[in-house]
């Protein structure tokens, strides 16, 4: 079966047939469109759903990529083979191996911390990217794969079209999902290598998970959502890192404008910042690459099915080399090589599974 979906997965690359493929969280089943429709993604779609099946692509910023809805005729299920979860390996240790980018990640993380300090932002998020200067469109089919096996509990998508180009990755942070009149929606930040109870993480860790809460608090209660169920902060575990998250959900009823709270769900604190205008300000002054789909969301909608995730762990990939993006949320309380280190965590969910000697 799984020499079956590589060698679909890998016809499609090679013919250059517009596709997206996923696989829920927890999920047994792959999900196969191949693209027939791509038009301008509008928030009003979540409350007139389209009756063809889809999938959203929709960027950090607009000024750098469009959003796009990029619908099907017909989708395929298939089942995933299942196979055991080894450790994650990965090339990258420490700062000290990559000491130009080091270099460049250490004088903007000077830059937002004195915005920090001034009281100009109370969070904001600072990336950066990991070229590899390789081509790896024949691998894609095999790495996707092994994500699906080695991150059950992540989003797992894999989408090629002309209008996005090349994108996979696995996200364990759910934007917005709305299933059955139930609305879904999580704060997910805090990030280490270890679990512990919420106790144990630190002042910084919290501090940085709680200012997500707070601003949906905030959402929920400026778009009338006066009944709601909130969880957390809980511990969860995606591949070889840690978060701390708080998960909130409601009747579809207890909202009316359900368009523009999404819209202004995103992005979330957890990939933006506090004051969310003054930290986006901060991030296009400061980063050197444009983020594109990265922090962006991405899932199915249409058909009935409305599951958005943050685009996070992922790679982009064109003919000759692939960008990785990684990032972490800055505080007052945040220190340079601990930042980084983090960072190097993150980019081991993509690099751990580029090569089966890797896998």
């Amino acid at each position: 079966m799984e020499q079956e979906i590589s060698t679909t997965l890998r016809d499609l690359l090679n013919h250059e047939t517009p596709f997206f493929a996923y696989r829920r969280p927890e999920e047994d089943n792959l999900h196969l469109g191949r693209i027939t429709t791509a038009r301008s993604f509008k928030y009003d779609m979540l409350e007139q759903m389209p009756e063809q099946a889809g999938f959203v692509m929709v960027p950090f910023h607009t000024g750098e990529a469009r959003a796009w809805w990029l619908g099907t005729e017909k989708m395929e299920a298939v089942k995933l083979p299942q196979k055991e979860r080894r450790p994650n390996q990965s090339p990258v240790q420490n700062q000290e191996e990559d000491p130009e980018s080091f270099a460049s990640y250490a004088e903007q993380f000077r830059q937002m911390m004195s915005a920090l300090t001034a009281g100009k932002v109370q969070k904001v998020i600072l990336s950066r990217t990991i070229t590899l200067n390789r081509d790896l469109k024949q691998d894609l089919p095999g790495i996707f794969l092994r994500l699906t096996q080695r991150y059950p509990a992540a989003f797992c998508y894999l989408v090629a079209s002309p209008q996005t180009g090349i994108w996979l990755g696995a996200s364990p942070e759910l934007l917005f999902a709305q299933q059955d009149r139930q609305c879904t929606t999580v704060s997910l930040a805090g990030t280490r290598s270890s679990e512990g109870s919420p106790s144990d993480w630190t002042a910084k860790e919290r501090e940085e998970q709680g200012l997500v809460s707070s601003y949906i608090d905030q959402l929920l209660g400026d778009f009338g959502v006066s009944t709601y169920q909130k969880n957390g902060p809980e511990i969860i575990k995606a591949g070889n890192l840690t978060h701390l998250k708080t998960s909130y959900s409601f009747k579809q009823s207890e909202i009316h404008k359900l368009a523009q709270f999404v819209e202004a769900l995103h992005p979330t604190p957890a990939l933006c910042g506090e004051p969310k205008m003054q930290a986006m300000a901060l991030i296009r002054k400061v980063e050197q690459h444009q983020r594109l789909y990265y922090g962006g969301f991405m899932g199915p909608l249409g058909n009935a099915d409305c599951h958005l995730f943050v685009n996070i762990r992922c790679m982009n990939t064109a003919p000759g080399h692939s960008t990785l993006y990684v990032g972490g949320g800055l505080t007052r309380q945040s220190e340079l090589h601990s930042e980084w280190n983090e960072t190097v965590m993150k980019s081991r969910t993509l690099l751990s599974v580029l090569s089966p000697r890797q896998a």
